[in-house]
C-alpha cells in the first residue's frame, strides 16, 4: 500500500484490521478492501454516520477514510456563508451531548424518554461561515413565488402569477426587498372585471415574531392585498378606478396588506401601482373613448392655438405701432436735442471769439499804455537834459504831404501855375 492509502483486511477467521500505507502487507486466504476517503477543507465539513446510529459533524480541514465496520455513511458537505443581510434559523437538541452515543435501552420509558428531548430555536445573523452540529438541523423555509425558466422567485416579473411551494430556500434575507404583484379579477361596482398590477416595497423587522405567525408570509401578503383590492374595486366604477388609481399608490389604501405585515413581523414601505389589464372588448371601447376625447382635447388645443396666434398677431401689431411712435419722438427729441446742441455751440464759439477779441484789445491797449509810459519817461527825461522836444518830434516825425502833382511841359519856357487850394486847406503849407 501506496503513501496516502489505507485498507482492512479480513482473514480467515474472519478478524478485521486496518492498515495505512506506506507499508508492504503478505496475505494468506485473506480479503482486503481498500478504503474510501473523504476529505473536507476550511469551508467544508464532514458528516459521519455511524453504523449504530450516532452521528458526528467534524469541521474542516480533516481527512478521514471510510471503514464499512464503523461507518454507515460519509460525506463532504459545503458551510453555510451568510452575508450581512442574511440570516438562518437553526434548531438544536439541548439534551444532545456531542461525541457520546445513544445507548440500547432495554425498556420502552427509557426509550421513550430518549426520543423527547427539548429544542431550541436560535437565529444565526451573518456575516458569518456556519457550520452545524450534529445535533442540530438547519430550517427550510416554503413560500409562494413565482416560477421563471424552472426556478423560484420571490421578487416575480410583472404580471405573474405566485404558486405556492416554489420558494425552498434556508437563507432568509433580512433588509429591503420589493415584489410584483398582480391581483386578476377585481370586480367593479358597475360589474367590470380589471387585473390590477402593483409591486410592494417592503422589510423584515422581526424574524422571530415571522417565525411564530407564519409560515408563509408571501402567500398571506398576496392573500391581503387581494382582499384590499376586491373591497376597493367594489366602492368605485370602472372610471372612477382609472381616474383615482393615484390613491393605489398610497400606504392607506392597503389596509388590510399592512394589519397583516405587522402581525408577522413585516413592515410595509411603499405600493407602487404600475396599471391595470382587462378584457378585449372593454379595452378597445375605452381606446376609442379615448380617442375620441384626445381628438376633441386636440381640437380645442388647436382653437386655442389659433386664438393665440391671433391674439398674439394683434399684440404684436400694437407693439409695433407703438415701436414706431416711439421711435418717432425718439427721432425728434434727438434732432432736438442735435439743433439745441449745435445752438449752443454756436454760442459757446461766438462767446469764446468775443472773449478772445476783448482779451487780445485788452493785450494791445496795455502792450499801447506801456509803450507811451515808456516815451513819456524818455521824453521826460530829455526836458530835464535842456532839449527841445518840439524841434525833436519835429525832425522825427516830418509831415507828408497829402498829394503830388506833376506838369510836364513841351516848350522851354517854364509855365504858370495857378493853384487853389480847399477851404480846409487854406491855412497848410
Amino acid at each position: 500500500m501506496k503513501e496516502g492509502e489505507c485498507a482492512a483486511i479480513w482473514s480467515a477467521d474472519g478478524r478485521r484490521k486496518v492498515i495505512c500505507g506506506p507499508k508492504r502487507v503478505y496475505m494468506w486466504f485473506s480479503q482486503v478492501r481498500f478504503l474510501d476517503r473523504y476529505v473536507a477543507s476550511e469551508t467544508q465539513y464532514l458528516v459521519i454516520l455511524y453504523r449504530n446510529g450516532h452521528k458526528e459533524h467534524i469541521r474542516g480541514p480533516h481527512s478521514i477514510f471510510s471503514d464499512p465496520c464503523v461507518h454507515d455513511k460519509v460525506s463532504v458537505e459545503s458551510a453555510y456563508h451568510l452575508a450581512a443581510n442574511e440570516c438562518m434559523v437553526v434548531y438544536k437538541e439541548t439534551n444532545a451531548i456531542k461525541g457520546t452515543k445513544i445507548a440500547e435501552s432495554s425498556s420502552a420509558s427509557q426509550a421513550i424518554e430518549s426520543r423527547q428531548r427539548d429544542v431550541t430555536r436560535t437565529i444565526i445573523k451573518g456575516p458569518t461561515v456556519f457550520i452545524p452540529e450534529a445535533c442540530e438541523w438547519v430550517h427550510t423555509f416554503d413560500w409562494h413565488g413565482s416560477v421563471t425558466d424552472g426556478k423560484g422567485s420571490k421578487t416575480g416579473t410583472p404580471n405573474d402569477t405566485k404558486i405556492p411551494h416554489a420558494l425552498q430556500f434556508q437563507k432568509l434575507r433580512v433588509m429591503p426587498d420589493q415584489m410584483y404583484i398582480s391581483v386578476k379579477n377585481v370586480r367593479t361596482s358597475d360589474d367590470a372585471q380589471i387585473t390590477i398590477h402593483l409591486m410592494l416595497f417592503y422589510e423584515l423587522c422581526h424574524v422571530e415574531i415571522m417565525l411564530d405567525t407564519t409560515t408563509d408570509p408571501i402567500g398571506d401578503f398576496v392573500n391581503a392585498t387581494s382582499a384590499d383590492l376586491m373591497t376597493y374595486g367594489a366602492r368605485n366604477t370602472y372610471e372612477g378606478i382609472l381616474q383615482k388609481s393615484s390613491s393605489l399608490s398610497e400606504v392607506s389604501s392597503f389596509p388590510i396588506l399592512e394589519a397583516r405585515m405587522n402581525t408577522v413581523g413585516y413592515k410595509l414601505n411603499k405600493v407602487v401601482y404600475r396599471g391595470y389589464s382587462t378584457s378585449e372588448k372593454i379595452q378597445d371601447m375605452h381606446n376609442d373613448a379615448i380617442a375620441q376625447r384626445t381628438k376633441l382635447r386636440l381640437q380645442e388645443v388647436e382653437e386655442k392655438e389659433v386664438a393665440m396666434q391671433l391674439r398674439c398677431r394683434r399684440e404684436r401689431t400694437e407693439q409695433e405701432q407703438e415701436l414706431a411712435e416711439l421711435e418717432m419722438n425718439h427721432e425728434n427729441k434727438l434732432a432736438g436735442l442735435q439743433e439745441e446742441q449745435r445752438r449752443m455751440k454756436k454760442d459757446t464759439e461766438h462767446e469764446q471769439s468775443l472773449r478772445h477779441a476783448q482779451q487780445a484789445a485788452e493785450q494791445s491797449l496795455r502792450n499801447m499804455k506801456e509803450e507811451h509810459d515808456i516815451e513819456l519817461k524818455r521824453l521826460a527825461a530829455l526836458k530835464e537834459l535842456g532839449v527841445d522836444l518840439t524841434k525833436l518830434m519835429c525832425s522825427q516825425y516830418p509831415t507828408l504831404p497829402d498829394s503830388h502833382i506833376r506838369v510836364d511841359c513841351d516848350s522851354k519856357q517854364a509855365p504858370t501855375l495857378h493853384l487853389k487850394l480847399p477851404p480846409n486847406d487854406r491855412g497848410r503849407t
